[in-house]
């Protein structure tokens, strides 16, 4: 069975693992349905280039992990900065994805 690392349980308790890599993606707390959109948009484009489900799913996953963690570190607590951080950097996010499915499918 897997044990968790030193590092993993810091971030843990320090509240940097929101999400499970293997569980559904989403930024938390969601921002609304324009991003879910895109994000959607994302998957269908992913799927028609024939790249594979679950590394798909992974790649949401750290997109949307990615971005949250950044407005998280720069928002200073603001919800509205937040927000404005992950509006306007979404669509990085999710090349920052399809770049990792990409270097998985090499």
């Amino acid at each position: 069975m897997f044990e968790e690392g030193p590092i993993r349980k810091l971030l843990k308790e320090r509240g940097f693992l929101k999400h499970s890599f293997f569980s559904q993606a989403a930024i938390y707390p969601p921002v609304d349905r324009e991003l879910e959109a895109k994000r959607e948009a994302k998957r269908r484009e992913w799927i028609a280039k024939g790249y594979p489900e679950g590394l798909i799913e992974h790649a949401l996953v750290l997109a949307d992990s990615w971005i949250s963690s950044l407005a998280d570190r720069f928002s200073a607590g603001k919800p509205e900065v937040r927000e404005a951080i992950i509006r306007g950097s979404y669509d990085k996010a999710l090349s920052v994805g399809e770049n990792w499915i990409q270097a998985m499918m090499k």
